[in-house]
């Protein structure tokens, strides 16, 4: 791979283990790594040049569900309790889910994913951590043919669990075989890279209230065997908590405890309804949360990140179902964690530039991920920052978190590749990706409407 400098006004480098902004600085890269940060780039190269641009690590978005953004886009907001219930998760996102897997056809379903990696790649994020149904796997191919950083963790689920009334639609069109665990072995063993490839296929058994104590026992088994992650919902809602209590007879962290998975290694999503004395556990056994500010905010809910940050967990930034815009999500976390500890300097744009790049880096157990600093794999985001709203440039990181959104990314490079340029896309028919997902959606929303699945209150609003 030939030699790249990129050259911008800005560069947030990685020095004595935070993120500085260094002016007039470039950034040389080297087969996909970057061999210097300095102020006399090498002239006999290649070179990205945006005047007013601010180099930054691509972000890691560390929950996400790809095909859940443009299926419910418009669809779920704005709904009263009465009708999303204890969790919108069973009582609408998954059976819908599962209805686009048994409706549409794998080119509308592979339209659908296509959409919404589309959006992931435009919102700065350069790695990907995925939970999503085994027929949904086409977003494996859609990843690496584009050049995208992937963590797949197809579903696991036990029948047992998901034989209670609450959690039974969400397996539905969600396994193969007993558990979803043959799906997850034929994955792995035609799409994981290793450790440092492009694309690792990891454990995802759905969530705490899903899965029995002998699935999680295989999960986390295979996951030490292999050196593999493993993710898992927790304490996303009181019905989660109430159902382990039922069940098991104890709490989520206790229970976690009990199958092996509270440890490193291990990413828990959300984490809302943890205790204080659970976060300890957490943070003294190295496990880490995701944090999703924005979907449970539009439910009327508060995660708090700073709560997270302040008990010492690991903590990084998820998108979770909703939009996959990082830099709303960075502000959504920030502005939640200020309300509820009604202080403004809890949640700071360097706290949460950290938790969506390097922290999350290294819960993937990837130093060399997240981190504008020779030897670290050259996942680049350049922002234009030439603009109105961009403008002056007083402090880079808090222009980052709190001004800028995808629509100002100019390039994104993953491991030294430009998969962004000028705003562009090389080689995507971005035209053809809008429009034929958004007719797949179009399509699933009028089968889900004439069965019942869309409540009056998820059509329209009246003019």
């Amino acid at each position: 791979m030939a030699r790249l400098v990129l050259r911008t006004a800005w560069t947030i480098a990685w020095q004595n283990g935070r993120h500085v902004p260094l002016p007039g600085h470039a950034v040389v890269v080297e087969n996909g790594r970057i061999a210097d940060v300095t102020t006399d780039p090498p002239l006999d190269a290649e070179t990205i040049a945006v005047a007013n641009g601010i180099a930054f690590p691509g972000f890691i978005n560390l929950h996400n569900h790809t095909v859940n953004a443009p299926l419910f886009r418009g669809v779920v907001d704005d709904l009263p309790r009465r009708i999303a219930g204890e969790s919108k998760v069973y009582s609408m996102l998954m059976p819908i889910g599962g209805l686009a897997v048994g409706f549409l056809a794998p080119g509308q379903l592979r339209a659908v994913i296509a959409l919404g990696l589309l959006e992931v790649l435009r919102s700065g994020a350069t790695t990907l951590v995925d939970q999503f149904r085994p027929p949904q796997a086409m977003i494996l191919d859609l990843a690496q043919s584009w050049g995208l950083r992937l963590y797949a963790a197809p579903y696991l689920f036990s029948p047992a669990a998901t034989a209670d009334s609450a959690v039974r639609g969400a397996s539905q069109g969600s396994i193969e075989g007993l558990s979803g665990l043959a799906a997850f072995e034929r994955l792995f063993a035609e799409f994981d890279r290793g450790e440092r490839g492009l694309t690792r296929v990891i454990l995802g058994p759905h969530a705490a209230d899903s899965c029995g104590p002998d699935l999680l026992r295989a999960a986390d088994r295979i996951a030490r065997e292999r050196g593999l992650l493993l993710t898992i919902h927790l304490a996303q809602s009181q019905g989660e908590l109430d159902r382990i209590a039922a069940r098991h007879r104890m709490g989520p962290a206790d229970y976690m405890d009990s199958v092996g998975l509270l440890r490193e290694g291990v990413i828990f999503a959300h984490g809302t309804h943890l205790t204080d004395a659970e976060l300890g556990r957490l943070r003294d056994a190295g496990a880490a949360v995701a944090n999703c500010a924005s979907v449970f905010l539009r439910g009327g809910k508060a995660p708090c990140f700073a709560r997270f940050h302040r008990a010492g967990v690991r903590v990084g930034i998820g998108t979770d179902a909703e939009r996959m815009d990082m830099f709303a999500q960075l502000r959504a976390t920030g502005f939640a964690s200020k309300q509820s500890f009604g202080a403004g300097d809890v949640a700071t744009a360097a706290e949460l530039l950290h938790a969506a790049t390097a922290g999350a880096a290294d819960i993937l157990r990837r130093p060399d991920l997240g981190r504008i600093a020779p030897g670290a794999v050259a996942d680049i985001v350049i922002l234009d920052a030439g603009k109105a709203h961009l403008q002056p440039v007083h402090d880079p990181i808090r222009s980052i978190v709190w001004y800028a959104s995808p629509a100002d990314i100019d390039t994104v490079l993953i491991a030294g590749r430009p998969l962004l340029r000028a705003g562009r896309t090389p080689g995507l028919d971005e035209a053809a990706i809008v429009r034929e997902g958004s007719a797949a959606v179009s399509l699933l929303w009028e089968e889900a409407k004439r069965r019942g699945y869309l409540a009056r209150e998820m059509e329209p609003t009246e003019r």
